[in-house]
């Protein structure tokens, strides 16, 4: 694969943008697997766009593919090839650039742009990792740069079919799959796992890997497991294979000290913040010891305590509210209600507002209700059961 993109390439991340776009306008998926031909129909005679959903689509593909300086023609696109013929005018040449998005403190969506050419370098390097692989199996969409890179570049690379599959879905593994999954959905194969077929690869990222996870899937069977560490500003950092607990930089990459602080510069020397503070272990290794800007990982996604907390506490008859990741990796809330609240009212009304104003990885899925807060003997906050 050269440093321009296929079209296959291009039409597997293409799905997954408008398959995502057309979840946020309905709030459901599309009733189809997001791996759609060329020949589909956009419209009512394909996947069923209409015209509002279309001009979605155009836009979020606009916005992802770096294409406003392209015309998609004189009438709107009627097939999923028509997008990308329309993708192939800035991409062909290889100087193309991709954006995908991430939460800020805020929560709010964060733009954040690579030239394609990069991505196809790191996949070129994260491949050598993966040689004799024979399919790729993903539970990652290919809309994040996790995804991009894993379950559309680095294939190509690997010239290997990709497998979609769904969390909770029958995985029928072969020997020689290399299985793309985030650590919640490697916690729910352990758990429905006794033993995986010879010779599987495990790929994981976007949040930590517990060290007790990773043994388990390995007790199961996994040939290797690699932990990939990055985020969507950078894309990938360094990669260990556990049992290892230090990363080894990616070849673009190389450790600065600035201002007592390691940063990372690339190939062309500009300097990146790392998104944890690190140690550093040799020359080209690290290790994280705790993330910058106090942001915690549910299923894969960003979410910053604080903003759920500060949503939830302007609940009527909340005093007050404490939120932490729970033991199953998600979020569980301490509520201290005022004396005039029933708490099964207000159970309610919280779970009504968490639905409505919070993302799906934001909403508590425990709910702890007491007289005050946890705390210890200091009057510092303490976890809960």
């Amino acid at each position: 694969m050269t440093s321009a993109p296929s079209r296959t390439v291009l039409r597997q991340i293409a799905c997954a943008v408008v398959a995502a776009e057309v979840r946020r306008q309905r709030g459901r998926d599309l009733p189809m697997p997001h791996d759609w031909p060329e020949t589909m129909a956009i419209g009512d005679e394909g996947l069923g766009l209409d015209s509002l959903e279309q001009m979605g689509a155009l836009g979020a593909l606009a916005e992802a593919f770096d294409l406003d300086e392209a015309s998609p023609g004189k009438e709107p696109p009627q097939t999923v090839g028509a997008w990308i013929d329309w993708i192939m005018q800035r991409h062909a040449t290889g100087d193309g650039r991709i954006t995908v998005t991430t939460s800020g403190s805020t929560g709010l969506p964060v733009p954040c742009t690579h030239a394609m050419s990069e991505l196809v370098m790191e996949a070129r390097d994260l491949a050598k990792l993966c040689l004799g692989r024979r399919r790729v199996v993903t539970l990652v969409p290919a809309h994040h740069l996790y995804g991009i890179i894993w379950t559309a570049i680095l294939p190509a690379i690997l010239n290997v079919p990709v497998v979609v599959r769904q969390a909770g879905a029958a995985l029928d593994l072969l020997p020689g799959d290399l299985v793309v999954a985030v650590p919640d959905q490697w916690r729910a194969i352990a758990r429905l796992t006794r033993c995986l077929p010879d010779d599987i690869v495990g790929v994981s990222s976007a949040a930590p890997l517990p060290d007790a996870q990773a043994g388990d899937l390995l007790a199961a069977g996994l040939a290797r497991l690699i932990d990939i560490y990055g985020s969507s500003e950078t894309g990938g950092i360094a990669v260990r294979e556990w049992p290892a607990t230090a990363y080894q930089l990616l070849h673009r990459w190389h450790l600065s000290e600035h201002e007592g602080d390691w940063q990372i510069l690339d190939e062309k020397g500009a300097r990146h913040a790392l998104p944890d503070h690190i140690e550093r272990v040799g020359d080209r290794r690290i290790r994280p010891i705790g993330r910058r800007d106090g942001a915690v990982q549910v299923g894969g996604h960003n979410v910053w305590l604080g903003r759920v907390a500060d949503v939830l506490c302007r609940i009527e008859g909340v005093a007050e509210i404490a939120v932490r990741v729970g033991s199953n990796g998600r979020l569980k809330a301490f509520i201290v209600p005022d004396a005039q609240h029933d708490e099964a009212e207000l159970l309610n009304a919280l779970e009504r507002a968490a639905a409505d104003r919070l993302s799906v990885a934001e909403r508590p899925r425990n709910w702890r209700f007491g007289p005050a807060l946890p705390r210890n003997a200091m009057g510092k906050l303490e976890d809960w059961a």
